[in-house]
């Protein structure tokens, strides 16, 4: 390794730590060696000590990874779910479950730190640090849902906080034994019916894998027309607010309606048997100069958060791809965020290819 080139040190950096991870899932603290770690990351140890002065050094360093890395997946959590604390707290419990986050190793360096951060004043700041701050939020959130729904004399915020809190410490310890086996989803129902029994009046009670095969089954896949615009419009405007735009109704219908007036999009929505609109889905028809083919810009897909895991944004996107079909395009295009993991691997397992070979430039032009 060049020791002057930037991207092989952050390359060769990031993998002792990876190594790292997975030694002290292997061995403990107790039995780790820089020797043990240098055999797994495939690296000398002259590499090790070029970035680390000592293991205490690269011990700290991983621990400020994982715990970086948990918060970062918060703040997303919380940056997607937008301001509503209904959502929010769904939200951060569902995010520290993630499988990225939970993945067993990482639960297992969690775990070896907490154990020994009663003796190390540094493992015991990273550590308390990030319970403290979750437990904070969680405690807030809890505070906002009962005084919205005007319960402070029946239900006590700190209650119900220190058992959210017990309750996913519980199901992280599932993960560390059960190991790579560990059903996530159903940990995150437990959760999700937990929610619905404390704040019955905020959150559903997850349905049975029945119930979701039913509710499935009677979705249908419908082109929006005038008679459909208001119920499109109240799923637009959720949309729009997941991107932290202000609920604007009146907004949210005008733009659609003059869409269908002008033929300039094509709008589908999600029903369910009675006829309620679940999710939404806007393509606009445009043509690619190089392949001199129509092709179609997928820019808006969302799905009710009390339909999600129902296989809504599969069957609307199976739908664009029968709409790009019958119109004889080459291709659909759409943008996602790029910590959008969920949705990437929706995407993918439906065969779009992710874009590497181009930039995407944009220019805001100034509205005066």
């Amino acid at each position: 390794m060049s020791q002057d080139n930037p991207v092989l040190q952050q390359r060769s950096r990031d993998l002792l730590i990876d190594a790292t991870i997975t030694a002290i899932a292997e061995y403990g603290l107790s039995k780790l060696t820089l020797a043990k770690i240098s055999a797994i990351a495939g690296l000398t140890a002259g590499t090790v000590n070029f970035h680390f002065d000592s293991k205490e050094a690269l011990l700290l360093e991983t621990l400020n990874f994982v715990s970086e890395e948990f918060d970062l997946s918060i703040a997303t959590a919380l940056r997607e779910s937008g301001p509503n604390p209904v959502r929010r707290l769904q939200a951060i419990i569902e995010a520290s479950l993630d499988p990225e986050i939970t993945e067993h190793r990482k639960v297992a360096v969690w775990h070896a730190f907490d154990s020994e951060s009663h003796t190390r004043q540094d493992y015991q700041m990273i550590c308390g640090s990030r319970d403290r701050k979750n437990y904070k939020l969680t405690l807030n959130l809890c505070e906002q849902i009962i005084e919205d729904g005007n319960r402070q004399d029946q239900i006590d915020a700190r209650a119900v906080a220190n058992a959210i809190t017990g309750l996913t410490d519980e199901l992280w310890k599932e993960i560390l034994f059960e190991g790579e086996s560990y059903d996530r989803e159903d940990a995150k129902n437990v959760c999700r019916r937990f929610l619905a029994s404390i704040f019955p009046w905020c959150y559903a009670m997850p349905s049975t894998s029945a119930e979701s095969d039913r509710l499935r089954d009677s979705i249908s896949i419908v082109r929006a027309d005038a008679t459909h615009l208001e119920q499109a419009a109240g799923l637009f405007d959720l949309y729009r607010q997941f991107y932290e735009q202000k609920a604007d109704k009146k907004l949210a219908q005008n733009f659609l309606q003059e869409r269908m007036k002008s033929e300039t999009s094509v709008i589908y929505l999600a029903l369910d048997s009675n006829g309620t609109a679940l999710g939404f889905m806007q393509l606009y028809p445009l043509y690619c100069s190089v392949d001199a083919t129509p092709i179609w810009i997928l820019y808006d897909l969302y799905v009710d958060a009390s339909a999600r895991r129902l296989g809504i944004g599969k069957l609307l996107l199976n739908q664009a791809r029968e709409l790009a079909k019958c119109s004889g395009a080459s291709r659909i295009d759409l943008e996602t965020a790029v910590d959008n993991t969920q949705a990437q691997a929706l995407y993918e397992s439906l065969g779009y290819e992710k874009e590497v070979e181009f930039y995407k430039y944009s220019l805001y032009l100034d509205a005066h």
